[in-house]
């Protein structure tokens, strides 16, 4: 396809240049340049996986069953400690990337084992302290000459869940570029609180196909007490199949058995290494990647491939309009012609004044729409003291209040206080977020419903123009015998006015990145506030009354405990409630703006369009005078090149639509 798209430039492109000794160039260069860029596109083959899972979940052992080879450590005790991005490479190296000025670092695959691996506890131990194991390091990336990777995959491989705020923002970008995520769980702890958090927060609503990989499906049989009790194992197995289904069917948009697999990751490389086929069989990566190519050949290929072929359907058709515009003109006198071209002047003038209007339309949704989600997030912020204590225990129903007594464990429960306040923050967000996408979305199919009357009212311009250029020949949409010549026409037009074409997620996407910045920067103000005025409060006077009342109090233990954690909650919200106007109005014009920009690349993408149209229509006509003034032209010489030039791209097109559909 990539082929064939820049075959088609080159024609174009060849022909623009001949046009321009002869009766001038179709204005096509815009054309020419969108075929190239898809071309180039296609041209890489590239389908980015990431892979998500917390810590001790099997990722790397998975992966490295994945490539065949023991490619990533996994011992039973060394983890990634640094996102990992796999590719295809002539030779066997990894590259160390900095988040600092420093240049890239290259080193040998053992060496980068040995160094940018960690103990598990030890990666905990760093993890409660919200610290990276390498602080100053971006990602590593690790070319290797595998046969997966030949295909055209490149692997993320990542740290834990809720890891450094520096390294979620990292893994959100990739997330913003790949094909799919690969999301590693274990059959022994189904579904934790951290799992089902980062699904709801990172990566539900986005767009992103899911595939749940529930790893160390082995050892549901040998923890079993008897291992060989089947119908206890059938009845273990059963409850997991259940808890997972639960919590993940809503990420599989109903297609649960195509996107959740019981696999053994350690299984399947063992039986790799040892060249045991059956083994594997059994292990349950064969069936996933069955699953992963088939969608990676008939979703992802396929729906590149028909962008690919949208787009040269539609650079035909342009060809074909330019053309059928151009044939009737080619033997007009020249006095004539200038007649004609004034006379459609203030047609042209109406094109603009509609795409003026349609560009208002736009600014005045994106105004309204900035302001009222703008408005709706202060709103929320300041309503947040009204549900506090339900929603902060919601988010951490384990925290243990009175650690904080203890010096010892201090340390410990300002950690997990920290923790329960960021895990807070991100559900709170997340439910904002989910109401103002429902917004944004409402909004876009406005502005849709306004680009069908946009368009209409063009095409009426259009076919006018037509009539006064070319008579009763051809039309924009409407009183035309040819059918097919009438649905040229009105597609061209449509495709001008497609309010959020098939191929552009430029407005959403953006809209998405934009949320998790706005929740990463509340977030971080947020434990701003916890770190230095919350904990400070609770550790000054709140610790004196809870002590006192401790040391004379009569009740048991949990009573104690309940009153404690009252207290602390009481008085944690009442410091919270002070700062949620500051926050509330601090990001109010982050937001604002952020909104702006999404409504700004949607007005972008829409007006370049219908500037092209227009440019093209005016470009045609005054290229075609400046070659009559300076020259005969050549009318059937001209007409045949014309025509040519048509058909051979219309053949290209057939043959595309004939590879692109081969496997139907």
């Amino acid at each position: 396809m990539a082929d064939h798209l820049e075959a088609m430039a080159g024609t174009l492109a060849n022909a623009e240049t001949e046009g321009a000794n002869a009766s001038g160039p179709l204005s096509l260069a815009t054309q020419v340049e969108a075929l190239r860029d898809v071309s180039a596109t296609l041209q890489q083959a590239t389908f980015r996986l990431v892979v998500l899972g917390d810590l001790k979940r099997g990722k790397s052992t998975l992966l490295n069953a994945l490539l065949g080879e023991r490619l990533l450590p996994s011992d039973v005790n060394p983890c990634t400690a640094v996102l990992t991005v796999l590719k295809h490479g002539p030779q066997k190296q990894v590259t160390i990337h900095h988040l600092d000025d420093m240049p890239p670092q290259k080193m040998d695959l053992e060496d980068f084992k040995r160094t940018y691996t960690i103990d598990p506890e030890e990666a905990k131990a760093l993890a409660s302290k919200d610290q990276a194991a390498f602080p100053n390091v971006s990602h590593a990336e690790i070319e290797y000459p595998l046969p997966l990777l030949q295909q055209g995959l490149e692997l993320i491989d990542t740290p834990g869940l809720n890891d450094t705020e520096a390294r979620n923002q990292l893994v959100f970008n990739y997330l913003q570029d790949c094909h799919a995520v690969l999301f590693v769980m274990d059959a022994t702890q189904p579904c934790t609180l951290d799992e089902r958090r980062y699904l709801q927060n990172m990566l539900k609503d986005r767009g992103i196909t899911i595939f749940f990989l529930v790893n160390a499906w082995d050892k549901v049989r040998s923890n079993l007490i008897n291992p060989d009790d089947s119908e206890a194992l059938s009845s273990t197995e059963a409850r997991l199949r259940k808890v997972f289904r639960t919590h993940l069917m809503d990420y599989c948009l109903n297609q649960y058995d195509q996107r959740v697999f019981e696999v053994s990751g350690l299984q399947a490389l063992r039986s790799q290494l040892q060249n045991n086929p059956e083994v594997l069989a059994n292990s349950g990566v064969p069936a996933f990647l069955d699953s992963l190519f088939e969608f990676l050949a008939k979703d992802r290929i396929q729906s590149e491939l028909d962008y690919g072929l949208h787009k040269a359907q539609m650079t035909h058709k342009q060809v074909w309009a330019a053309v059928s515009r151009r044939l009737p003109l080619l033997d007009e006198d020249l006095d004539l012609l200038k007649q004609k071209l004034a006379s459609v002047q203030s047609d042209f003038e109406q094109l603009q004044s509609i795409r003026d209007d349609f560009q208002s339309q736009i600014r005045q949704t994106r105004d309204r729409e900035a302001q009222a989600i703008a408005d709706s997030f202060k709103i929320y912020i300041l309503n947040l003291e009204s549900t506090f204590d339900a929603d902060f225990v919601a988010a951490q129903p384990d925290l243990e209040f009175l650690e904080f007594l203890d010096k010892n464990n201090r340390a410990m429960f300002y950690t997990s206080f920290k923790r329960a306040f960021e895990r807070y923050m991100n559900d709170r967000l997340a439910a904002w977020e989910f109401m103002a996408k429902q917004d944004i979305s409402r909004a876009f199919s406005e502005l849709n419903e306004a680009a069908d009357k946009y368009r209409v009212a063009y095409e009426q311009v259009v076919e006018v123009m037509n009539d006064k250029l070319l008579g009763n020949r051809f039309y924009a949409a409407g009183h035309r015998y040819d059918p097919n010549e009438v649905q040229l026409w009105t597609d061209l037009l449509k495709d001008v006015f497609e309010a959020i074409p098939g191929n552009m997620n430029g407005a959403i996407g953006q809209f998405n990145m934009f949320w998790q910045g706005v929740m990463q920067t509340a977030l971080a103000y947020v434990l701003i506030v916890i770190a230095l005025q919350i904990l400070g409060l609770v550790f000054s006077s709140l610790f004196l009354n809870v002590f006192a009342v401790l040391l004379v109090g009569t009740g048991v233990f949990v009573g104690q405990a309940e009153y404690v954690r009252q207290e602390f909650l009481k008085a944690t919200r009442k410091e919270f409630a002070k700062y949620l106007p500051q926050i509330a109005n601090e990001q109010w014009q982050p937001i604002h703006q952020a909104v702006q920009k999404c409504f700004d690349t949607y007005e972008i993408e829409v007006i370049e369009r219908i500037n092209q149209d227009i440019a093209c229509r005016q470009g045609e006509l005054n290229n075609l005078i400046g070659q009559k003034e300076s020259h005969a032209i050549q009318v059937e010489q001209e007409s045949q090149r014309l025509q040519t030039l048509e058909q051979s791209l219309a053949e290209m097109v057939q043959t595309m639509e004939k590879n692109c559909y081969l496997s139907d």
